[in-house]
């Protein structure tokens, strides 16, 4: 099964912490040249510095994936400093927590902003540049959503239709771009063990884990395993499919 990525150009956004960094160091290390975008420029740079110190090659771009002109900036930025682009991991999101009875209209806005509509200028722009040039090679996208059980916990009506608005795009869009051998799909984590959801769950984790089939939060790693195997050849048949990796789903009682 291949899982190499030699020559290979990805861009991952939202990638300076947790899942995304996880998908660009793990993408790096079997042979992808990196883009690493975030909001953050500072956490940007040490996953870059991460992927350098381990032999592998990564630029850190600055940009808000919500603001389409920022946008334009990441994909010109790594054609500019590889040459070519072959992949898009859509990992941006913000996860404002707050009850539907309590939210404004900001946080509504700026979660679909970012999570959706920022999903739908990366794909835009990246898949033109896949089309255009890349013929018979085609590329890939894959979109970082949230499973079910995520959405369910308190406080997620935003991030629950931000994610189900990617899960319906991708499905679109792969049909779409399938004439230009560009493959689309989506990856649903379950309650993946970050910093994040560490700080945001505090002492429920062990009551969520007891309700995992597996008995365990996942990892980051896991997340971005599954990336890998829809970016490389090993999956070059999948397309508009979702896969949700949360250890077998949820007992919630």
């Amino acid at each position: 099964m291949e899982l190499r990525l030699t020559d290979q150009v990805a861009v991952v956004t939202g990638a300076g912490q947790g899942i995304g960094a996880a998908i660009a160091v793990t993408l790096a290390a079997v042979g992808a040249r990196v883009t690493v975008n975030d909001i953050n420029p500072d956490r940007a740079e040490r996953v870059v510095l991460q992927i350098r110190e381990a032999g592998g090659q990564a630029i850190a771009v600055t940009g808000d994936v919500s603001n389409k002109f920022q946008c334009v900036n990441v994909v010109e930025t790594t054609r500019s400093e590889w040459g070519r682009l072959d992949i898009l991991v859509n990992n941006a999101g913000v996860l404002p927590q707050v009850s539907v009875l309590k939210m404004d209209e900001w946080d509504w806005t700026r979660c679909i902003d970012v999570n959706l509509k920022g999903t739908f200028f990366m794909t835009q722009l990246c898949s033109r540049v896949m089309a255009d040039e890349n013929q018979a090679r085609g590329g890939v996208v894959v979109n970082i959503g949230a499973n079910e059980m995520s959405m369910m916990l308190p406080g997620r009506t935003g991030y629950a239709a931000a994610s189900a608005g990617v899960v319906g795009f991708a499905k679109a869009c792969a049909r779409e771009l399938a004439v230009y051998g560009i493959r689309v799909n989506t990856v649903l984590p379950g309650i993946i063990e970050t910093p994040m959801t560490q700080h945001r769950l505090g002492d429920n984790t062990a009551v969520l884990s007891s309700q995992i089939p597996l008995k365990r939060l996942g990892q980051a790693q896991e997340v971005a395993d599954t990336v890998l195997f829809l970016c490389a050849d090993a999956g070059r048949y999948v397309s508009g499919t979702t896969i949700v990796v949360d250890g077998g789903g949820y007992d919630l009682g």
